[in-house]
């Protein structure tokens, strides 16, 4: 591998060597968190990929996955792993086995000793959504989220920094505004407070479409003090695209709405002095595996 050939084009766009001094965990390695890895990886970020306990390629996984027929019932992050040194054989990636939500104690611990520099949340379940958020409040480390809605019309990806809103903030957030009529957004497809934010109808196009959106958030924010390749302002903490026309749902196709979510005194997380955030996110995950 010649660094200085692989990296030709970059400089003019950003320092790689600067991205390579710095780490992310990819919690997800399915079709949105497999292309967002492999985004940031060929370009030399060091990245842990965590997958469940014997995840392997399927068949039914192929047509909308960065993997094909050539991983075929081998496990996911390992063949990533392959998959991203194919384009840039030198970035190092650790793969791991973990259920992040039953085994938060062992992601806290891997988050304690790695201290990366984002969290990469690609799991399409609020349980481990809310343990990411959990830990990241703890620590002090961003998070950049995604979802992909049914059917593929649209997903959103979020934004959270130490001392601004948490996700528990815009689940809480976005809880209260059920059934409310958002005459300022007119979509209703942006409710990541949902029991699941399901893809399975979506296609490759509708899935790549929000993890690049995905991939170049988390670029930016682990840019940021040294060039900026969105222009978003700083308070963005939500963005909601638009693959496609919806009646009553998307009014413009390949269109993104841009929010900003405050802090929530109600946060179950980051809001209340009372409890301890490890006390309340435990809360938070025990309420959504009994389905309250």
């Amino acid at each position: 591998m010649n660094r200085n050939e692989l990296y030709k084009r970059i400089p003019e766009i950003f320092r790689p060597e600067g991205l390579r001094q710095k780490k992310a965990i990819v919690i997800g390695a399915g079709s949105g968190g497999g292309r967002v890895a492999t985004e940031l990886g060929r370009l030399g970020l060091p990245l842990i990929l965590i997958d469940l306990l014997g995840e392997k390629m399927e068949e039914h996984n192929i047509v909308r996955h960065e993997l094909g027929y050539a991983s075929l019932g081998k496990p996911k992050t390992a063949e990533l792993r392959n998959h991203i040194h194919n384009f840039n054989p030198e970035v190092p990636i650790e793969c791991l086995e973990m259920d992040v939500t039953a085994q938060k104690e062992e992601f806290r611990s891997l988050v304690a000793r790695e201290r990366p520099d984002l969290l990469l949340a690609c799991t399409d379940n609020q349980p481990s959504k809310h343990v990411i958020n959990e830990v990241a409040v703890r620590f002090g480390i961003p998070v950049v989220g995604a979802g992909v809605y049914d059917g593929g019309i649209g997903g959103g990806v979020y934004i959270t920094r130490p001392g601004a809103a948490c996700y528990g903030c815009l689940a809480l957030h976005l809880q209260l505004d059920q059934g409310k009529t958002r005459k300022d957004l007119n979509i209703d497809y942006n409710d990541l407070n949902l029991p699941e934010i399901r893809s399975t109808a979506a296609l490759n196009l509708d899935i790549a479409q929000i993890a690049l959106i995905h991939a170049r958030v988390a670029l930016n924010l682990l840019l940021v003090g040294e060039t900026d390749l969105l222009g978003l302002p700083p308070q963005v903490n939500l963005i909601v695209f638009a693959n496609r026309l919806v009646p009553g749902h998307f009014e413009r196709p390949l269109h993104a709405e841009f929010f900003h979510i405050e802090r929530q005194p109600g946060c179950l997380v980051c809001g209340s002095p009372d409890l301890t955030i490890e006390a309340e996110a435990d809360a938070i995950v025990r309420s959504l595996a009994q389905g309250n």
